[in-house]
């Protein structure tokens, strides 16, 4: 019999044990190839080699590259968190993921980002904003217009984490977390007037 990592390189049934191992390596090679490369210029033989696994594995666990890419840009885990945030928190966990994704290599929202030249992805990246986030804060909002004013905090969330971790813009880009998030929650309290309790020292979650 084979060892189990010859089966997952021929592309032969891998053992049961591996299975999870193997797909959470797809998932992360797919990750950064889409990060550095977009949607259309990653191929699955590329995320196939980084894993070190037969491109047919991409086949079985995914079943093309657009469902591969559907889950590894998946953002849910991120804005989940952030759903059940206190109206006098919710602006602080939000510039706080948005800041965490930074310092993540294989952060899904920035993949998505990456590949927004794509119709398809714009269609994809706009439907979980708007499932995770924009309607959520809409409710929690009681000035006027405030799909609109929802709208704008994720546009400023967006812009953010463009600037930071995809165009590396000076000042933002170098700029102290503390001092972003501080400026940020006071835009936040601007637009959806939802006043936020005390912040404290700045701890970012590793």
């Amino acid at each position: 019999m084979k060892p189990a990592v010859d089966d997952v390189k021929s592309g032969a049934n891998p053992p049961r044990r591996n299975a999870a191992a193997t797909r959470a390596r797809l998932l992360t090679a797919a990750r950064e190839q889409f990060l550095r490369n977009g949607y259309r210029a990653t191929s699955l033989r590329a995320i196939a080699a980084q894993a070190g696994v037969d491109v047919m594995l991409i086949r079985r666990y995914f079943g093309s590259k657009d469902q591969l890419f559907a889950e590894a840009t998946d953002i849910s885990d991120n804005v989940e968190a952030v759903r059940r945030a206190p109206d006098d928190v919710i602006g602080r966990a939000m510039i706080e993921r948005v800041l965490r994704a930074r310092r993540d290599v294989d952060a899904p929202l920035f993949a998505l980002l990456r590949s927004s030249g794509d119709p398809d992805v714009v269609a994809r990246l706009n439907e979980q904003l708007e499932t995770g986030l924009t309607r959520n804060l809409s409710r929690r909002i009681k000035a006027d217009r405030p799909r609109l004013r929802a709208d704008m905090v994720a546009a400023l969330l967006l812009g953010i984490g463009v600037q930071r971790a995809l165009l590396n813009k000076d000042p933002i880009a170098t700029a102290d977390d503390r001092d972003i998030a501080a400026i940020f929650t006071e835009a936040f309290e601007a637009l959806t007037k939802l006043p936020q309790g005390a912040q404290g020292e700045w701890h970012p979650e590793s």
